[in-house]
């Protein structure tokens, strides 16, 4: 993104120029884009792009503007274009529809990078290279089920990793039934524990197997709940399932409510790239894009001052969803806690923990320097252990030990991929012997 200029005009020189007057705006911003400052302006019923000089309209789109974004991403020879106007393996949400076509540029470099950009904005959408590509094919992909012709049709894609997922936790329980079935039954006869079995294979299959079948059933069964709900007559939910950004931050605020003049930003930040105006309850927010960082920006006064919202700020927030007779207590936490947690340690800390005593059990993290924010009930905690827990090990006394974390995550992979494959192997052997006894 280009730097915003020094020479920007006032807000409401912009809002008057709109072509419905009167209507709530839903979304404000600016930036500098192909040559000219623009403001984007969204209302209940449309979005409007604006230019800040009203002698000009806004440029249209040209391809030379297209490539030019291209050339400033890699520093490299584009060898081949592709118009694309359905989605592949790299831009499979469906947000991606409304940019088609899509023009994908493949560059001539060590990385082979290969760079999407939005025919209708002129805005960039994926940039991938090699070895990230390589990457997922031989995990997230498969992994997930992640195929375009599977993955364009979100309900398929849903009910086949479910359907996946239980197949394998059919697989996994009835192995270790039979696993300790037969050593029960060597022990029974022998009065020794061991595998009954002489045979390579079948042995370590079956020792393999009771080590790490527990686990191999764990994993399948977050697996196959990965993108289902906790059925209400397990755990039952009262209030919403979900809390929206919208509902937390409250009604949207008028242009006056911000005190402090947005040009003052583009002073102070040499370096800025984009404003939008945001906001929680009643505290107008900046969002601003600042080199390659976002910072927000307390709107509520006329001194320039990053953004720290009070406790009482947040907890009229909270309120706002729940009914004021329900208690809460706040607390500041400046450390990870079970439902608050990041092996990477990518969530912002320190952040407001709020608990409401409902039947819900709800808890929010909010952050005080963004608003953005959390959301569990007794159903979305169960899901954290089912999922989160069981299947990448998300657990607080393995996150904080990050050495025991990957010895474990790698040692119960390998172990079910070992359970697996000589489960694998010899179901083939036993084919062909089947095959065999046929001719």
């Amino acid at each position: 993104m280009d730097a915003l200029p020094d020479s920007l005009p006032d807000i409401n020189s912009i809002l008057v120029r709109l072509p419905e007057s009167g209507k709530t705006i839903k979304k404000l911003s600016v930036r500098y884009f192909r040559g000219q400052t623009l403001f984007t302006v969204k209302t209940n019923d449309r979005a409007y792009t604006i230019c800040s000089d009203t002698l000009k309209a806004v440029n249209p789109l040209t391809w030379e503007s297209i490539e030019h974004t291209a050339k400033k991403w890699v520093d490299a020879p584009i060898i081949k274009i592709d118009t694309l106007t359905e989605r592949d393996q790299w831009i499979m949400y469906s947000r991606y529809k409304a940019e088609m076509p899509i023009y994908k540029f493949y560059f001539n470099d060590k990385q082979k990078h290969q760079l999407y950009i939005s025919s209708r904005t002129g805005e960039v959408q994926q940039f991938t290279d090699k070895g990230q590509r390589f990457r997922a094919f031989i995990g997230a992909i498969p992994h997930k089920f992640y195929i375009p012709a599977i993955r364009k049709n979100t309900k398929t894609w849903t009910t086949l990793l479910t359907i996946g997922g239980v197949i394998a936790l059919i697989a996994a329980l009835s192995g270790i039934y039979l696993g300790v079935y037969i050593t029960y039954r060597k022990y029974k006869a022998k009065r020794r524990i061991g595998s009954p079995y002489k045979n390579y294979w079948y042995k370590w299959h079956h020792i393999l197997g009771l080590i790490f079948g527990i686990f191999l059933a764990t994993f399948a069964f977050s697996g196959a709940m990965a993108l289902q709900r906790i059925p209400s007559w397990v755990i039952k939910t009262h209030g919403d399932y979900r809390v929206s950004s919208s509902q937390l931050r409250g009604k949207y605020l008028s242009a006056d409510s911000y005190k402090l003049d947005y040009r003052i930003l583009a002073k102070k930040y040499p370096d800025i790239k984009s404003i939008e105006w945001e906001h929680f309850q009643e505290v107008p927010i900046y969002n601003i894009v600042v080199g390659n960082k976002e910072i927000r920006i307390d709107a509520s006064s006329s001194d320039v001052k990053e953004l720290y919202l009070q406790p009482s700020v947040v907890e009229k927030a909270v309120q706002s969803i729940h009914k004021t007779s329900e208690l809460m207590s706040t607390t500041l936490i400046n450390e990870y806690d079970e439902y608050y947690l990041s092996k990477e340690r990518s969530l912002p800390l320190p952040i407001y923990k709020i608990k409401v005593e409902n039947a819900d059990n709800s808890i929010y993290y909010i952050n005080p320097k963004t608003g953005d924010f959390k959301y569990f009930n007794q159903s979305r905690k169960a899901k954290k252990w089912i999922f989160s827990g069981l299947h990448y090990l998300n657990i607080k006394w393995l996150v904080e030990r990050p050495v025991l974390w990957t010895i474990a995550i790698w040692l119960l992979c390998l172990g079910g991929a070992c359970v697996s494959f000589s489960g694998i192997w010899l179901g083939i052997k036993y084919m062909r012997r089947k095959i065999k006894s046929f001719f």
